[in-house]
């Protein structure tokens, strides 16, 4: 069914309800998203990117990321901080004056941003008890033993120390990137609290029924309302989130 077959069938429950439900109706049917992206997310096969929208504006995911969930948290981003890949967001979300150090991991070689080339999956060399804060963005689902690397990560926090973790829970998977597994906010935690107290952990939930639509048909952030997109619902999460203090 096209958009305007869908369009008609609307217009014509609205135009036999009462005026107030029609009015209204009218409102949230063409305030939905914008009318490109409405067109979008009910017609056709293809995603409008393959880029998870990054191509067109700024990712959903990362909405959920960069506008609530480390702006949330920045006041944890001090002393010394590890980060994957690059340091996209330590110098970002926290303050340079809370900040001592700022080491980048990872596991190939070649990377000229890394300061520490490491497994964590496996025996190496970094010391226990090193890190303050470390920043572990959309990482644990392309690692085949995330629970090995967990317990990494607590072991090379120092007490008291946070990690702050996201990843996604329904988006596209793509295998150049080798993804290998998806994560609820329940699975999230669960997983974490193999090496973190329970009671030291912090979840959130990121995302709807209408921006996980969103999110796999490769529409961006901005063609939706700040109302939508922060409107949230486990059940339907986009991006989800951690926050793990070791004791």
């Amino acid at each position: 069914m096209g958009f305007n077959q869908v369009k008609q069938i609307a217009k014509r429950l609205l135009d036999k309800s009462p005026r107030a439900v029609k009015d209204s109706g009218k409102k949230i049917f063409r305030g939905l998203v914008s009318p490109y992206a409405r067109v979008r997310l009910s017609v056709g096969v293809q995603p409008l990117s393959f880029w998870w929208g990054r191509d067109r504006g700024q990712e959903i995911a990362r909405y959920y990321l960069e506008e609530l969930f480390l702006p949330e948290f920045s006041e944890d981003i001090r002393g010394n901080c590890l980060e994957f890949s690059a340091n996209d967001y330590t110098s970002r979300f926290g303050e340079d004056s809370r900040i001592t150090k700022i080491d980048i991991l990872n596991l190939e070689a070649g990377n000229p941003h890394t300061t520490i080339q490491a497994d964590l999956t496996t025996a190496n060399d970094i010391p226990s008890d090193q890190f303050d804060c470390i920043i572990c963005t959309h990482v644990l689902h392309v690692i085949p033993g995330f629970e090995k690397a967990i317990a990494e990560l607590h072991r090379i926090l120092r007490p008291g120390g946070i990690v702050l973790i996201a990843v996604p829970q329904v988006s596209m998977c793509c295998p150049e990137y080798g993804e290998l597994f998806r994560f609820t906010q329940e699975g999230l935690r669960f997983a974490l609290a193999g090496a973190f107290e329970d009671e030291n952990i912090v979840t959130r939930a990121y995302g709807n029924s209408l921006t996980a639509a969103g999110e796999i048909r490769g529409l961006a952030a901005h063609e939706f309302t700040r109302r939508q997109l922060n409107h949230h619902d486990p059940r339907f999460a986009v991006e989800v989130c951690a926050r793990a203090v070791k004791r």
